[in-house]
């Protein structure tokens, strides 16, 4: 199961092609991402000519390991950068976003964000709080549609305060909760 997630940056860069023609739509600019329920809406692209343009989740037939694979060219919309701007997109947006909680405790930022291809979509911030945390691997992850208010200019994201309870500190504890990561079962062991 845990080979269905991918982090953005192995998707964004990778070309779009249309089943229908072969031809090249362009490459994946940024995922276009629904913060409030968590889930990936589409894909931005960035056409040869440098035009930006977007295809919905539901019109993309497959990520694969070299290309996306969307149904036709008929699908793409033509966006300007205002709409970009306007619309959160993960990299562009998100990353770096401080996550606090409604009782004002700062969890960290969003480090990194990782995408589950099957339907629904989900969308998984890794949490980074600080640079030692983040060296001792000590980062949190969290589905996305934990999450709750994004700020106006995405600076700051308020997530419920369950969310900590939540939180699994690999993708393979957050995708399969029922298996604890080794030492966590240590630590639980020694200290009860």
């Amino acid at each position: 199961m845990l080979n269905e997630v991918i982090g953005i940056d192995k998707i964004i860069g990778m070309p779009i092609l249309s089943r229908a023609t072969g031809n090249k739509l362009g490459e994946v600019y940024d995922l276009y991402i629904d913060p409030a329920q968590g889930i990936l809406m589409g894909v931005t692209i960035k056409a040869p000519n440098g035009k930006l343009g977007g295809i919905d989740f539901k019109n993309i037939y497959n990520f694969g390991k070299d290309a996306v694979m969307a149904n036709d060219e008929s699908h793409v919309t033509m966006l300007n950068e205002e709409w970009v701007a306007q619309h959160p997109h993960a990299k562009k947006h998100l990353i770096g976003t401080n996550i606090m909680t409604e009782a004002g405790n700062h969890l960290g930022e969003i480090g990194n964000i990782f995408v589950r291809l099957t339907s629904p979509p989900a969308v998984i911030y890794e949490m980074r709080g600080s640079m030692w945390d983040s060296l001792m691997g000590r980062n949190l992850f969290i589905y996305a549609a934990h999450a709750g208010a994004l700020s106006s200019n995405a600076e700051r994201m308020i997530v419920p305060n369950a969310v900590v309870g939540n939180a699994a500190s690999s993708l393979t504890e957050l995708m399969n909760p029922t298996i604890a990561a080794p030492n966590d079962t240590a630590q639980r062991n020694t200290a009860g």
